[in-house]
């Protein structure tokens, strides 16, 4: 009767890593939406099954989650981790869809170096979920948490001074509205990054 109860680990954390790998393949495409000069009006509809696929995911984990009375990790962390992952994506699919509707004129440059900066901090954060296979190592997870924060830090930085430079330039009060939206948007998909690293990080010292 327990063994159906006490699924092997690797049920979880296979899950965890087809949900990290739909974040990354999300920024990825991300990035080229910003970087394309023209055509760009099929990117928000990958993005947003690559969105629907990886929900899926977690209502998976999710009902798993429920359904099993010894987890690998605490069932707790389990939740949270795997709402902050979704988190990352729902804000990747959000900053896609707004440039869609809102159309916007030339992308200031700064978009696609915070662009850049989301998908390096998913390509940790997919490598870190990874490691959770691994917590008695938890030295490279805890390496991977501080530079994920340091993207964050970086990530904000790039979005206020660019807000500040749009305020002192931009001419077009509504092409400062879209950005400054699609800016944050952008800003809040790596804040979820770090809040990713930051239960993985607690898991590592709960568990060594």
């Amino acid at each position: 009767m327990f063994k159906s109860l006490t699924p092997k680990d690797a049920e979880f954390y296979d899950l965890f890593d087809k949900i990290s790998a739909g974040i990354v393949d999300g920024a990825e495409m991300l990035v080229k939406m910003l970087d394309a000069k023209e055509g760009t009006a099929e990117f928000p509809i990958k993005i947003k099954t690559i969105e629907h696929q990886t929900d899926q995911t977690v209502h998976a984990l999710m009902s798993k989650l429920h359904k099993t009375f010894v987890t690998p990790i605490d069932r707790e962390d389990i939740h949270q981790l795997a709402v902050h992952l979704d988190d990352i994506l729902d804000q990747t699919e959000a900053a896609s869809s707004r440039i869609d509707i809102y159309c916007p004129l030339c992308a200031p440059p700064e978009v696609l170096e915070l662009g850049s900066v989301l998908l390096e901090s998913a390509k940790l954060v997919r490598e870190m979920v990874g490691l959770l296979r691994q917590l008695k190592k938890p030295g490279r997870i805890l390496e991977l948490t501080v530079e994920i924060n340091r993207l964050e830090d970086q990530a904000d930085y790039i979005r206020r001074s660019t807000v500040a430079r749009l305020f002192r330039e931009e001419k077009n009060p509504f092409e400062l509205i879209k950005w400054k939206d699609i800016l944050e948007y952008l800003e809040r998909a790596t804040d979820c990054c770090e809040d990713v690293a930051n239960v993985t990080e607690g898991i590592v010292l709960e568990n060594t």
